[in-house]
């Protein structure tokens, strides 16, 4: 439950939209571009590992930066979190519904996209249990689409769609991690479970690692 949690955490809906934008900017060498971003992540989520294992409690970011730089710091660095994530959420509610509604009737979009947003957190105030079944849920529902588009694709492979493999500059490889790396941010939410977790200074960090390995293969 925590690995297929931390993998949708991790991933999220970036996958969709963040990988089409590094191709556009640097061809078939975005490749590249996620290879080197892959080796990044897997260290960062080490570090994020190493610091759950340290202090394996609810809170995550906010946790580390109360350890290190006192109350007020962690107190600006969780409502940033909490209000970046409610901004995220909201922005993609609406990137969404922009492909399932057409754009004819665009005054539908905001109030959805608010009715999501407390039914979210609906869920959250019912509680861990609640909450925990819809996350993996969502996790099996992401992991099966990307898994539905990959095997179908690996089909269809086309080599010769990799020729040339540099349409741009090589600094187009630097570019493109820049718009595929928010695929890769999301430890700090997988991490708030920690609290709840039994044996977590072992499991959180295997589930760190081991997800963002799935997400980079």
């Amino acid at each position: 439950v925590i690995l297929l949690i931390t993998i949708n955490s991790i991933m999220g809906t970036g996958i969709w939209f963040l990988t089409s934008a590094g191709a556009k900017h640097a061809g078939p060498a975005s490749l590249l571009s996620w290879l080197i971003l892959s080796g990044i992540s897997i260290y960062i989520s080490m570090c994020f590992g190493e610091l759950v294992s340290m202090f394996p409690k609810a809170g995550g970011v906010y946790e580390f930066a109360k350890q290190t730089y006192g109350r007020f710091a962690s107190f600006v660095i969780g409502w940033t979190t909490a209000i970046a994530g409610s901004v995220t959420i909201a922005m993609l509610l609406l990137g969404a519904l922009q492909y399932l509604i057409p754009l004819k009737y665009s005054y539908y979009y905001i109030p959805i996209a608010i009715a999501f947003v407390i039914i979210f957190s609906l869920i959250a105030y019912k509680g861990m249990q609640t909450s925990t079944y819809v996350l993996v849920t969502f996790a099996l529902i992401t992991l099966g689409a990307v898994i539905g588009i990959i095997i179908p694709g690996l089909f269809n492979l086309n080599v010769s769609n990799f020729d040339p493999f540099f349409v741009f500059p090589t600094a187009s490889i630097l570019l493109a991690i820049f718009f595929i790396a928010e695929t890769f941010f999301g430890w700090e939410s997988a991490i708030f479970l920690a609290a709840e977790t039994k044996n977590a200074k072992k499991v959180m960090p295997r589930a760190l690692v081991v997800g963002t390995i799935v997400i980079a293969v």
